[in-house]
């Protein structure tokens, strides 16, 4: 039965709405969402609101849209545009930029086709996020003439100000400092801390040797089950085959394993390891098994340095960043900048197994690493806050 009543609620809303009862139309649409919930009532019920209803219940019929239909980017777009319109500007931030994570193309500018309606919402979208990021930014930097360099950077995705690919050839997805030198394979002997590394890389070897047989369970696939990257990257996504023994992984330490690697990251602490806060960003055992290619890929900022000691290197694998291909050779480390196009590829019959970490780009002085610091910490901070408001 409540199969029919609904049909024949349905069949009166749209029947009031054809022959121009909009406000009868808008009162049965009202009840039908409160009665048989759906988000596609509540967005038309909110939308209708918005025009000839009411700001409160549009927005009450926005946000139960959302909670019905949390995965939509679309009810993401039009509650936080109902939000702007009413001047509650931070909670329309929120959840503009909630939307963005389910789906980037709302920081994109509007393409023809999506309708008036959404245009108009999707350019409100755009340049509201895109300049309170920009803003964010240059609160957290500062003007002090010693970071100018800093503050002068782009968040690359949400910048207020089209941005060209630097001339270098680099293409960071995230962030990027100008001025810093494009450094395609750095020179290590021009690195102080490398040849501490180098030398003490039989004991970094014996020492993960040793703990294989503890920790050879442990890894993850270092493509998770369900990343995006294009058809190239499928044999990866989800698969031991490109596999991540993490000691430290997004700033955390991982106990798990990093204890077993004590002598490790003791000779580790003598490189500037990049990090937002006290603790490395990222240090990692990659294992890449035989026969497996990493496709060609962009990294991320140009602020950091990926830097590779080989453990296990077997003849037939090299790495390749911008078009130079280079074998990886024991107790050799080989430094680059992954926004330049990068690869891997083991041809071998056995795994290659490379310690990975990364430092800060030898150019920044200590003012301008705080500063990126700031910035990251800052957006990271205010993303985290981020929640659906009421009513």
């Amino acid at each position: 039965m409540s199969g029919d009543d609904q049909q024949s609620r349905e069949a009166a809303v749209n029947a009031a709405f054809e022959r121009g009862d909009n406000q009868r139309g808008l009162e049965l649409l009202r009840s039908l969402a409160a009665h048989y919930p759906d988000p596609a009532r509540f967005h038309r019920q909110a939308v209708i609101e918005e025009q000839i209803g009411s700001a409160d219940k549009a927005l009450s019929a926005h946000l139960a849209c959302l909670s019905l239909a949390p995965n939509n980017p679309m009810a993401y777009l039009y509650g936080g545009y109902c939000l702007h319109q009413q001047g509650r500007t931070e909670d329309a931030l929120s959840v503009f930029s909630l939307g963005s994570d389910l789906d980037g193309s709302l920081l994109a500018a509007p393409q023809p086709g999506h309708g008036q309606e959404t245009e108009r919402r999707l350019a409100t979208c755009n340049s509201a996020l895109r300049a309170h990021f920009s803003r964010l930014h240059e609160e957290a930097v500062g003007d002090a003439l010693e970071v100018a360099r800093i503050r002068e950077s782009v968040w690359v995705r949400t910048h207020d100000c089209p941005q060209s690919p630097p001339a270098s050839g680099q293409q960071p997805h995230l962030f990027y400092v100008p001025g810093l030198e494009p450094i395609r394979y750095a020179d290590t002997h021009a690195l102080d801390w490398a040849a501490g590394i180098e030398a003490a890389s039989d004991i970094i070897v014996q020492e993960f040797l040793d703990a294989v047989p503890v920790i050879g369970e442990s890894g993850r696939p270092y493509l998770a089950e369900g990343t995006s990257l294009g058809e190239a990257f499928s044999p990866l996504v989800g698969s031991l085959n490109w596999t991540a023994l993490d000691l430290y992984r997004d700033g955390q330490r991982n106990n798990a394993i990093a204890d077993h690697f004590v002598q490790t990251l003791s000779v580790l602490g003598n490189a500037p390891l990049y990090g937002l806060g006290e603790m490395p960003f990222e240090v990692f055992f990659s294992v890449l098994k035989a026969g497996q290619h990493i496709s060609p890929h962009y990294g991320l900022s140009n602020h950091s340095l990926t830097v590779h000691l080989p453990i296990i290197a077997p003849p037939n694998c090299e790495l390749a960043v911008a078009g130079e291909s280079r074998p990886w050779e024991p107790g050799t480390l080989m430094a680059f900048d992954d926004t330049f196009l990068h690869e891997a590829v083991n041809r071998s019959e056995e795994d290659r197994v490379v310690l990975i970490f990364s430092t800060w780009h030898p150019d920044l002085s200590n003012a301008e690493r705080q500063a990126i610091q700031r910035s990251f910490n800052a957006r990271q901070a205010w993303l985290d806050q981020r929640h659906l408001p009421t009513v």
